[in-house]
């Protein structure tokens, strides 16, 4: 049987690795305390400069609700212009059906 290529009775290599992975873990350690410091450091942000909106909402007078009622009385509907059921109109008609 053939010596095996990782063979390593003295355990040599897994001493410095295990240095390696001390120093890895130990900076990886400081840097989240770091970041962890700087995220929760009370520092005041600027203001974003945003302009303020204005709503222009407001109720309805008796005269604008006349005004609207008269408007919508005449209208049938936006995309129709026959009273028929969309199954009785001819096809490639004048009026175009929707789905």
């Amino acid at each position: 049987m053939a010596k095996p290529v990782f063979y390593d009775p003295r355990r040599a290599r897994w001493k410095r690795l295990r240095r390696v992975f001390d120093v890895l873990g130990v900076s990886i350690s400081l840097l989240i305390v770091f970041f962890a410091y700087t995220a929760l450091r009370s520092e005041s942000l600027p203001r974003l400069v945003l302009p303020v909106e204005k709503h222009k909402n407001h109720p309805l007078t008796e005269k604008e609700k006349e005004k609207d009622k008269k408007r919508l009385k005449g209208q049938r509907g936006a995309h129709r212009k026959s009273k028929l059921p969309g199954s009785q109109v001819a096809l490639n008609g004048e009026e175009g059906i929707r789905a």
